[in-house]
């Protein structure tokens, strides 16, 4: 499994497609997996399906997501689908325990797994958020300095993982540090 976390823009679907499409392996997004049940439940909980910043969204929605997520990744492992796994991850790569767990079932599934963080700089996030135009986006666009102010840029995960610069002035193309990606993980496998 590769797992590729980051914050909102920093480019972890072009680059986990990127992978995917080099390797020929499974690629599950969070938002695409989700998107459709997540917004039906915000409006159910009488929230805005866009929501991603508020409590309701944190304690009842993303949970679910990642449950999600994880069980189509770990039915895939179980069957010997090599997968790439694209979310935010912020919370979960911050843990060393989740991290364990998440290392101890994929050896039970006779998988291994690679940790993808993607850096990008500010102005980079923004122009990747404002391009996409999604309606998720819009509240960290509205309230930028505030949502900026509440990631830590200096983030990355808390196990052994890879670097993947995103940022406009990157020295290496995503789509050729995708294709150094690949061959490192095939190699160590």
């Amino acid at each position: 499994m590769v797992l590729v976390a980051g914050f909102a823009g920093s480019g972890k679907t072009e680059f986990a497609r990127f992978v995917s499409e080099i390797t020929g392996w499974m690629l599950l997004d969070k938002d695409t997996v989700s998107r459709p049940l997540t917004e039906s439940l915000l409006l159910s909980l009488g929230a805005d399906p866009n929501d991603r910043q508020t409590a309701i969204y944190r304690d009842k929605v993303r949970p679910l997501e990642y449950r999600c997520l994880f069980d189509a990744v770990f039915d895939n492992l179980q069957l010997g689908i090599s997968t790439v796994v694209t979310a935010p991850f912020l919370q979960e790569v911050a843990s060393e325990p989740w991290l364990q767990r998440l290392k101890s079932r994929c050896v039970k599934r006779g998988a291994e797994i690679a940790v993808v963080w993607m850096r990008c700089d500010v102005d980079s996030m923004r122009d990747y958020l404002e391009t996409r135009d999604a309606a998720r986006d819009s509240w960290k666009l509205s309230y930028w300095d505030e949502y900026v102010a509440s990631i830590n840029l200096d983030q990355r995960p808390v196990c052994t993982h890879f670097v993947v610069d995103n940022g406009r002035h990157a020295k290496t193309s995503l789509a050729e540090q995708a294709r150094q990606l690949a061959s490192r993980v095939r190699d160590a496998s």
